[in-house]
């Protein structure tokens, strides 16, 4: 969260929602403390942003400030803002003022990860609360029934640690630090998700939703458009066609298609494989084709494109904070992709690679059931 241009983003999201110049400004504080090379940044690019509520920003921030070069900076993104018609009041560097100031709260915190083949995944959400300890707040949703199961539960700043420590340690997917926003907000459409399901939401939600409902704000799209260059990313082939690389990482290992969905296609298969009839290799190469191609037209619906789509989109901001630049820029490709009609002679090689990896994991496990099940057939 300590990225100037993520923090830039953030900013203008929170004045559009109609917050203050100080309560922005507090809510600043904390990255400004961890991280003290994001403010000379953020004073810079507040310069672009033609508000009041920037301007008080920088004011603040020139208050707080005991750095020359961070000074300068907040003084010149002032003066062009003023030269761009916004009003800036002269104001005192009175440093006495602050010496009293409340303690500052740290902002929530958020982490999530990786997604599995049945569209679930573990959130985290934390809220520290001045003089209480903190919300700690977990639960595995899903894309298709909403939230599974939740947990809510205070913690000191200690034992969260130990916990966040355990935590890692028992899931199998790689977790990531997430913006705590998004996180409410993911929380938010499981629980809505749920009660479109005419599901019954966890307990634990019930009682601490007033909770996630002010960590949440509303987003029009996933993360990961807020982090890569989308319109570039779709224009260049070069990372659409290594989307059947993907399905080496580790993220996508278990990824696969449901058994009831895909095993016609599996069926297809076996018969071209026995086939009495006399099929050169071309020809077999060619059935298997004409079945893959079968599957990715009645297996990938509308709705069915729409769910994989975010469910790449989100993979590619794991991606992305796991450090993984390349194949966050090539999930986000793969997931633009996705919901543009089916191309015979250039499907999307993810899916594609993924029917294809279905039908011969589904082949492959009924062989080794077969040879584990004791023969019915008596032998003279």
């Amino acid at each position: 969260m300590g990225d100037v241009q993520e923090l830039t983003a953030t900013i203008k999201t929170l004045i559009q929602e109609g917050k203050s110049g100080e309560e922005i400004f507090q809510f600043l504080s904390p990255f400004f403390r961890t991280n003290p090379g994001t403010e000379e940044g953020i004073a810079e690019r507040l310069a672009s942003v033609p508000h009041e509520a920037a301007v008080k920003i920088l004011q603040c921030l020139l208050k707080e400030t005991v750095k020359k070069e961070v000074q300068r900076t907040v003084k010149r993104s002032l003066y062009r803002l003023k030269s761009k018609g916004i009003p800036v009041v002269e104001m005192s560097l009175d440093k006495s003022q602050s010496i009293l100031r409340p303690p500052q709260i740290e902002p929530p915190k958020g982490f999530g990860t990786g997604i599995d083949l049945h569209g679930q995944r573990m959130l985290m959400l934390v809220i520290p609360h001045s003089g209480r300890g903190w919300t700690v707040m977990h639960g595995m949703v899903s894309d298709i029934q909403g939230l599974i199961n939740f947990i809510g539960e205070e913690m000191t700043r200690r034992e969260f640690r130990g916990f966040f420590d355990d935590f890692r340690k028992k899931i199998p997917f790689p977790i990531v630090e997430m913006e705590a926003f998004y996180v409410g907000f993911l929380f938010f459409r499981a629980y809505q998700l749920t009660l479109e399901k005419k599901g019954t939401p966890p307990q634990d939600y019930l009682r601490l939703k007033g909770e996630i409902e002010g960590a949440r704000r509303e987003f029009e799209q996933p993360l990961i458009y807020s982090y890569l260059p989308s319109d570039e990313i779709a224009g260049d082939e070069r990372w659409l066609n290594r989307g059947g690389d993907l399905l080496k990482d580790d993220l996508f290992v278990a990824w696969g298609i449901e058994e009831d969905r895909i095993r016609p296609y599996a069926d297809a298969i076996t018969e071209a494989q026995q086939s009495k009839l006399f099929l050169s290799q071309d020809q077999k190469e060619g059935r298997f084709q004409e079945v893959y191609l079968k599957a990715l037209t009645e297996i990938f619906s509308d709705e069915m494109k729409a769910l994989y789509r975010r469910r790449l989109e989100e993979t590619a901001y794991i991606f992305h904070q796991s450090g993984k630049g390349e194949e966050a820029k090539t999930a986000l490709s793969v997931a633009m992709d996705v919901e543009k009609p089916l191309n015979p002679i250039r499907p999307n090689v993810f899916l594609l690679q993924l029917v294809i990896r279905s039908i011969f994991t589904l082949l492959s496990e009924t062989r080794e059931k077969e040879k584990r099940e004791p023969s019915m057939i008596i032998k003279p």
